[in-house]
């Protein structure tokens, strides 16, 4: 019995040793320039945000509730097919139901980058913008009401480092199947940076969208308060748009960034075209800056801003004031005109782990007098959010 277990224990020293050496054989390989090892795809990991609101009202003429809101709860995969193929596939668990976020494979044609799938129309600096990274809980209405979000389709884009461009053929969203033909659009945005360098840019774009709307012919145009813990309540709507049978879109914009301090400003606007009836054009803008009180700076790349990364292990804070319109009042409808002013400060504890407070001071004016609510209200609100993302 002594002799099998001592046999057994130098057996098993053995093989440790052989092991150690055969891995430090294998090290030594790796360290060797001419050895490379084989990738193998597909490569895949997991992706996800979450953003909890809490928010309180001074109600002016139309009743806002007071609590908690799941504004975003997405999971999601991505990875890398090939070398040059990747893919992301992310839906939101939020508030009301499931919803697929982007849904899309990418590969590397030529200079730039073929998309296909479901992403956002190129369209505006605000709405391009990651919702990790806007400084502000919400994006300005201008943005919210008339770029068009995600949908599907075929884009293209190319970065050239001081100036891209982005395109798109789309359709419908996921989900949002109807009857007959689905609407076809075409989508272009460019933007240069005359001016760029370390801490220091000039940003100019511009955007246009043209889409026929075949027998998807009926469109609203509305809008929260910039603020969603009452999520059901917009304080401005055209009601249902029938009989469209085209839009034209359009945006502006313009944004300097120098070491902690940004800023940023942008048109957009919408113009209705129907087979009968009065064919209204709604537009809005926003104008917005934001300041690193810690002296970090926000990161800019490829045509949008990224988010702030704290250089301090205690995290960094961000001060910002944004003024925005939206006028939904035009040709027989009235939507009614939106006014707000935002004030904000955010807390940056990791680049991937953020609280934010806005004070919101809303003005709503030109709204249909014969609507449930009247015609002019100024409520206030202030709303918190909790937010990370991996």
């Amino acid at each position: 019995m002594k002799n099998n277990l001592v046999t057994a224990v130098v057996a098993v020293t053995a093989f440790c040793i052989a092991t150690d050496a055969q891995a430090s054989k294998d090290a030594e390989v790796e360290k060797k320039p001419e050895v490379k090892t084989e990738e193998t795809y597909p490569r895949v990991n997991l992706r996800g945000r979450f953003h909890v609101d809490a928010g309180w009202h001074d109600d002016d003429v139309t009743p806002l509730g007071d609590g908690f809101n799941n504004r975003r709860t997405r999971i999601g995969v991505r990875g890398r097919l090939a070398p040059d193929w990747s893919f992301i596939i992310e839906y939101d668990f939020a508030e009301n139901g499931i919803s697929a976020n982007d849904v899309r494979m990418n590969g590397r044609i030529g200079p730039g980058t073929l998309k296909i799938g479901q992403f956002k129309v190129p369209m505006g600096l605000n709405e391009l913008t990651s919702s990790n990274s806007i400084p502000f809980i919400e994006r300005a209405s201008n943005s919210n009401v008339i770029a068009d979000s995600r949908r599907i389709g075929v884009g293209y884009d190319y970065h050239a480092g001081l100036y891209g461009l982005q395109s798109m053929l789309y359709g419908r969203s996921i989900g949002g199947k109807g009857d007959g033909d689905m609407p076809i659009g075409l989508a272009a945005r460019v933007y240069g940076n005359p001016v760029k360098s370390d801490g220091l840019f000039l940003h100019i774009g511009g955007s246009v969208a043209y889409e026929n709307r075949q027998d998807y012919d009926t469109l609203r145009f509305r809008d929260r308060p910039e603020a969603r813990a009452d999520a059901g309540i917009r304080l401005v709507d055209t009601g249902s748009i029938e009989d469209v049978t085209s839009t034209l879109k359009i945006g502006a914009e313009l944004a300097f960034l120098t070491g902690p301090f940004s800023v940023e400003a942008e048109y957009l606007m919408a113009d209705i075209v129907r087979e009968v009836g009065p064919e209204p054009r709604f537009n809005g803008y926003h104008v917005q800056a934001s300041y690193v009180l810690t002296g970090e700076s926000r990161v800019y790349r490829n045509g949008v801003f990224r988010g702030v990364t704290p250089e301090n292990a205690w995290g960094a804070f961000e001060a910002a004031a944004r003024w925005s319109s939206i006028n939904l009042t035009d040709s027989d409808f009235q939507g009614g005109k939106q006014e707000n002013i935002t004030l904000g400060l955010n807390y940056y504890l990791a680049n991937n782990i953020r609280f934010m407070a806005n004070y919101i001071l809303v003005n709503v004016r030109e709204r249909d007098p014969a609507g449930e609510f009247g015609a002019e209200e100024s409520p206030q609100i202030v709303i918190v959010r909790g937010q990370f993302n991996f």
